[in-house]
């Protein structure tokens, strides 16, 4: 037979410590308001544990009053500190009401001397909190599939333990107690309320650390004035050997760039590169990847090729962004940009060797004059390319008929 009283004990010191250990990850990140609300709420939680031992002794109404407020309190904590953690601060309100009610029915059920009704109220108030809990962070599974699951599913068995305490003395009729209530189910509560005290404790703070270095590693890979991914995120993302004939590069580099930041200030040549970056987004498919390399150079890895597409769309970017204005201190800005274009391989070729090709591409749009796209020209491959290849069809027919008409024609001379 389980000690009750070291039972309560260890819940209240279980609750007691993970406050602790959340406050000093909060003393830390003062940012992250959810740890605070999560703390005081455990608190609040162990607080209601040792009111109900101290029930267990003195069954005073008032005390058996506290005990039943501090419960749903707690767990409303809790579930403001979900909601913080995933950005809903609605849901206070919401939660307030819930608290509210469960306060005043069980406060009342307490004074007029149903005790037991008093704890059915109570524990049905404290499932149903500790499932919203749940069904807070189940909303946000995508994020950590996986984590998510297991605390659903351990908010549920605490839901369901709470359940079974009111259940037991639902069914047993427990109407008036007199002393705190004391039998299997308010054991196994205890139980998997400590289980589940240190796990639910473990796995916010497991995600949260997740979070905070997939945001490190994309603030690491994120042009900040731009949006767009920069020079290390294309490098990590397409390894040695990984150009395909599926795949291709497009370089940009903006016209004059130096002479706008001298005539016009930095500013408005901030402005210019959020702009050519925003006309980049509006003209991606799905699956193709923009970067700024650097400076006023940005990248284009076209996921598919497809006929004369990427060509297409270089053009559609540069007559997208020759027809932007943008208007300084001094008169509106209009501005040119010039593009290279390099295709991968049936060999597969490097990001090097792509980025050298599409720079070299780069540099004789440049020559003959800026603002205009020219392709890798010693990409001449007849299997390149569907449209590569549709052309080296047309010109071959063109040649063929021609040699057939001087045949006939030949022929004809020499029957007349």
């Amino acid at each position: 037979m389980l000690d009750y009283q070291s039972l309560l004990l260890a819940a209240a010191l279980s609750g007691t410590c993970l406050s602790i250990t959340m406050l000093v990850i909060w003393s830390a990140m003062r940012q992250s308001h959810y740890f605070l609300t999560a703390a005081v709420g455990l608190i609040v939680v162990a607080a209601h544990v040792i009111a109900f031992w101290r029930y267990t002794n003195d069954p005073q109404p008032w005390i058996g009053a506290l005990l039943m407020a501090l419960l749903p309190s707690g767990f409303a904590l809790v579930l403001v500190a979900a909601g913080q953690f995933y950005g809903h601060i609605h849901i206070a309100r919401k939660v307030l009401a819930v608290v509210a009610a469960s306060v005043l029915s069980t406060t009342f059920l307490m004074m007029v001397g149903l005790d037991g009704a008093a704890f059915m109220v109570e524990y049905a108030f404290a499932s149903a909190l500790l499932v919203w809990v749940g069904w807070v962070f189940w909303q946000a599974r995508e994020e950590f599939p996986a984590l998510i699951t297991l605390m659903t599913v351990l908010f549920a068995i605490c839901a369901v333990s709470f359940a079974l305490c009111g259940l037991v003395l639902l069914f047993n009729g427990s109407w008036v107690l007199g002393k705190a209530p004391d039998n299997w189910a308010e054991r196994v509560n205890i139980i998997v309320s400590v289980a589940c005290l240190t796990a639910l404790g473990a796995l916010p703070m497991t995600m949260h650390n997740l979070r905070m270095a997939a945001r490190h590693r994309n603030e690491a890979l994120t042009d900040p004035l731009t949006g767009l991914q920069n020079r290390r995120a294309l490098v990590d993302g397409y390894p040695d050997k990984a150009f395909g004939e599926e795949l291709a590069v497009v370089m940009f580099d903006l016209d004059h760039f130096k002479n706008t930041n001298d005539v016009y200030g930095h500013s408005a040549g901030d402005e210019v590169l959020k702009r050519f970056a925003d006309v980049i987004r509006a003209n991606l498919r799905a699956g193709d990847s923009a970067f700024r390399l650097g400076g006023e150079e940005f990248a284009l890895v076209i996921a598919r090729v497809e006929g004369n597409y990427v060509e297409a769309a270089a053009r559609n970017i540069l007559a997208d962004f020759a027809g932007q204005e943008i208007h300084t201190q001094i008169g509106v800005l209009r501005c040119t940009v010039s593009a290279g274009v390099a295709f991968g391989s049936m060999k597969k070729a490097t990001l090097t060797e792509m980025l050298t090709r599409a720079d070299r591409a780069l540099y004789q749009a440049k020559r003959a004059g800026r603002n205009r796209v020219v392709v890798d020209g010693w990409i001449t491959e007849s299997t390149r390319r569907p449209a590569l290849r549709a052309r080296a069809f047309h010109w071959t027919f063109q040649l063929f008929v021609f040699t057939q008409f001087r045949t006939q024609k030949r022929q004809a001379l020499l029957l007349d």
